[in-house]
């Protein structure tokens, strides 16, 4: 059968989108070369769920040779995307980009973790990721002392702060945002938050595969900065970064009259422009690049510039950094479906941490610092010092706080 037919063969099945993309899975030699760098292969030793294995699937699927099963999508689904295979890959080809038009497939075909219809209700209902309301987006500011949540929002403003879904909700995560507005108010930004009219970004579903339910979201959001007449927005998460700076431009018909920038690079513009008294902090410090903020959007020197502007820090990479760097296991959804190997990653990634011998573990997500925190805990055992996990804008505080 010639390519051609086979592809019409396969134009009428439930892989619509894999179908568009039929050039792109061929290009695959299935080498194997991504599964030394796969963290999900690394903690499985399983070829199903290894990149080279998972396109084969694809590829069974797209000749009719395998239908879609509950099984099968446990395979698709099994990844961080944390895109490590991808800059690996020796035949350039774009394998997450592959899985997650196979994420859509079996959404539309109705083969997916029954999980992820809890998180679409949840956002369609409620806008965010845990609650069964939207209100209380701005509950983290009522511990801060001299300050009630209406005090940080205003009906213009030169700033924009996105806090997002984890950090706005989780208490464990709070100090993150806590921090960002104390440095804004140190530095005399004019900002503010958008309180409950901040809806989730839809990155959790853009990595599930429901890419066509993210739109409400988008335009919402886009709407509700513009009004506030801001010509910054920053957000501290990565994956509310990459969805406002690489995907929301291709969801939404809506015009965003703002920079998006993530709140290390905001930090950086603060510090250049002198707008920051820093303290000398005498400690270790690594840092981890969150995969959204790294290898999927290429931000990396700004954070370590950041750092490195603290007097007294002494700066140490980690082994595995840059575009090189190790997933925390927190990306993809992958938590929500399988914890246990979500939980073997980040302990993967932590025996690095303390390989460096560090004080201070920062990044710049609150779901590594969350995963990582976790992991470093459980093994503290195994580190010669103990390691605490901060977000750097927690960094930086401490900076301008320092005796």
């Amino acid at each position: 059968m010639t390519d051609k037919n086979k592809k019409t063969e396969i134009k009428g099945k439930n892989t619509a989108r894999i179908f568009k993309r039929y050039d792109d899975l061929f290009n695959c030699s299935r080498c194997g070369s991504c599964t030394a760098y796969c963290p999900v292969y690394k903690n499985t030793k399983d070829e199903a769920v290894a990149p080279r294995g998972k396109l084969s699937l694809i590829e069974a699927i797209s000749q009719g040779k395998l239908e879609f099963t509950d099984k099968l999508s446990e395979k698709i689904y099994t990844c961080t995307l944390c895109n490590y295979c991808d800059s690996e890959c020796p035949s350039g080809v774009k394998i997450t980009e592959l899985f997650e038009e196979m994420r859509q497939d079996l959404i539309d075909s109705e083969k997916y973790p029954e999980a992820l219809d809890f998180l679409k209700r949840r956002l369609d209902e409620a806008y965010n990721v845990t609650f069964d309301t939207n209100e209380g987006r701005t509950d983290w500011t009522k511990q801060m002392p001299d300050s009630s949540p209406e005090d940080f929002i205003k009906d213009t403003a030169e700033v924009a702060y996105f806090v997002g879904c984890v950090s706005s909700f989780s208490p464990r995560t709070f100090s993150i945002p806590r921090a960002a507005v104390q440095i804004f108010k140190s530095a005399g930004v004019d900002f503010t938050l958008l309180g409950d009219d901040e809806w989730c970004c839809g990155f959790p579903l853009l990595s599930s595969g429901m890419k066509s339910e993210v739109k409400k979201l988008a335009d919402h959001n886009i709407e509700a900065v513009n009004k506030k007449g801001a010509k910054i927005l920053i957000t501290s998460c990565p994956s509310c970064y990459h969805t406002w700076k690489h995907e929301y431009s291709g969801i939404s018909g809506k015009k965003a009259d703002f920079e998006v920038m993530h709140l290390s690079q905001y930090l950086l513009k603060l510090i250049e422009g002198k707008n920051l008294k820093l303290k000398s902090l005498d400690i270790r410090v690594a840092y981890h690049d969150p995969c959204d903020l790294g290898r999927n959007s290429e931000v990396y020197a700004e954070p370590r510039k950041v750092i490195e502007s603290i007097p007294g820090i002494e700066f140490i990479e980690l082994e595995a950094n840059k575009n090189l760097a190790n997933c925390c296991g927190g990306g993809g959804n992958l938590e929500s479906l399988d914890a246990g190997l979500s939980g073997r990653i980040a302990e993967s990634r932590a025996r690095e941490i303390i390989a460096a011998d560090v004080d201070v573990l920062v990044s710049g997500c609150q779901q590594c610092e969350r995963t990582l925190a976790t992991a470093l805990k459980k093994l503290k055992k195994e580190a010669k010092r103990k390691i605490k996990v901060a977000d750097i804008a927690e960094l930086i505080l401490a900076s301008i706080n320092a005796e």
